[in-house]
This record gives C-alpha cells, sequence and structure tokens, in this order.
C-alpha cells in the first residue's frame, strides 16, 4: 500500500519543472503579446480603451504568439509527465528537461518538438480571447466606478456651505 501512494505522491511532480519552464515564458508572451497589440491597437484608433471585439481579437492573437512560441516546452513537459504506462511505472524514458529534449530531437526532430502544436494554438487562443475579454471589461468597469465615485465626492466639496 506505501508503494500505491508513493507513487502517486511522485507522479504528481512528475515534470513539475517542465511545467514551470513551460508557464512562466508563456505568461510573460501573453501578457506582453497583448499589452503590445493593445497599445498599437489604441495608439492606430486614437482610442483610450479597447472596444470589445479589439480586445478579443488583441486576446486570441496574444495567446497564439504565446502558445506557437512555447510548443516545444510544451511537448517537452507532456513527454516528462506521461511516462507512465498502465498501472505501473515503467523505465523512465526520459531522465530530465535536457535529456528529453535531445531524445525527441534525436527521434523526431524538429517536428517533434512542434507535436501537437495546431490544438494547442486554438486552445490557447480561445482561452486568451475570453480571459483578456474578462480582464478588461472589469477594469474598465471598476475604473468607471472609481471615476464616478471620486466625481461625487468632489462634488460634495465643491457645492458644501461656506
Amino acid at each position: 500500500m506505501d508503494i500505491f501512494f508513493c507513487w502517486i505522491y511522485l507522479g504528481l511532480y512528475a515534470g513539475y519543472s517542465a511545467t514551470l519552464l513551460r508557464n512562466l515564458p508563456a505568461g510573460v508572451l501573453s501578457y506582453s503579446s497583448f499589452e503590445y497589440l493593445k497599445a498599437a491597437v489604441l495608439r492606430k484608433t486614437k482610442q483610450t480603451n479597447l472596444e470589445p471585439i479589439q480586445s478579443v481579437c488583441c486576446g486570441a492573437l496574444a495567446g497564439a504568439i504565446s502558445a506557437s512560441l512555447t510548443t516545444p516546452l510544451d511537448v517537452m513537459k507532456t513527454r516528462l509527465m506521461t511516462q507512465v504506462h498502465g498501472n505501473k511505472v515503467a523505465a523512465a524514458m526520459y531522465s530530465g528537461v535536457n535529456a528529453t529534449v535531445k531524445q525527441i530531437f534525436k527521434e523526431e526532430g524538429w517536428i517533434g518538438l512542434t507535436s501537437g502544436l495546431g490544438p494547442r494554438v486554438v486552445h490557447s487562443a480561445c482561452f486568451s480571447t475570453l480571459g483578456y475579454f474578462a480582464f478588461e471589461t472589469a477594469r474598465l468597469a471598476i475604473l468607471h466606478q472609481y471615476l464616478e465615485h471620486k466625481e461625487k465626492k468632489l462634488s460634495k466639496i465643491n457645492v458644501a456651505p461656506a
């Protein structure tokens, strides 16, 4: 029974370093791409805030850019995390991040490192679209409420009897 729990515990952390290695650059690329695209749209349209459709398009493109550039890291992470076959642990095919990249490259070439690129880009584009649209909508709603509150406060100060 102890072996089973040990296997589950270790299985939860299989590929954790590879997950961090993928998630950190993916997040940075996604956020910076969105902000860059947002600034470009605002500069071109001379607006102060994105329209909803603009937010959706910038979010989708930012997610697609991030996913396409980090797919090799995702392939490596997935290979490390899915080395278990059936109910028992197979002999480890991959021993770490560097060994995984070398083995994939040796056996499959560059194509192996881009495995699943299309579905990952579509998934990330959709997910980022929802996330950035929700973020921009909430940001503008909070900003609007804050400005209304400040305006009411200022009007009370200016109208107060002397």
